[in-house]
């Protein structure tokens, strides 16, 4: 009768420990899937700063442009995301991060001449990034 409550007692003390280990694991997968979240940010923002100097220096027209970024689009297999929806959202966000080059700046003269030659290179990285999803945004809403 003792090796019968010690098998009980034993199976009762397993149980907990079988709970942590498996709220560890979901901890485990849960930081991995952060990291790799973390990881795809990080390659996407790499790879607007790639499309941006693709586009550098080259004279394109509009509709060279837009073939241009398509193709980009597609050969990482991003179309799946590429709704409208998703495409104005991230328009919306650039076209904040290019607001924040000119936030508590007194009015600006045109030429920018008050900006420094790092502001003026973020000012157009931003305006490239606006354009560039401005130009996606048009072609995937089919105008």
């Amino acid at each position: 009768m003792a090796a019968a409550a010690l098998r009980t007692a034993a199976r009762h003390l397993a149980a907990p420990a079988a709970l942590l280990a498996a709220s560890q694991s979901r901890c485990n997968e849960h930081d991995e899937r952060l990291a790799n979240l973390k990881a795809e940010v990080m390659l996407l923002r790499g790879e607007n700063a790639r499309l941006r100097r693709a586009l550098d220096g080259d004279s394109l027209d509009v509709e060279a442009l837009r073939l241009r970024i398509a193709d980009f689009a597609r050969e990482r297999d991003w179309d799946q995301f590429h709704t409208p929806r998703n495409i104005l959202l991230a328009l919306v966000g650039e076209v904040g991060e290019l607001a924040e080059c000119f936030q508590w700046k007194s009015e600006v003269a045109r030429g920018l001449p008050a900006f420094s030659e790092p502001e003026r290179t973020h000012v157009g990285e931003e305006l490239a990034d606006v354009l560039i999803y401005t130009v996606r945004l048009a072609d995937v809403c089919g105008i």
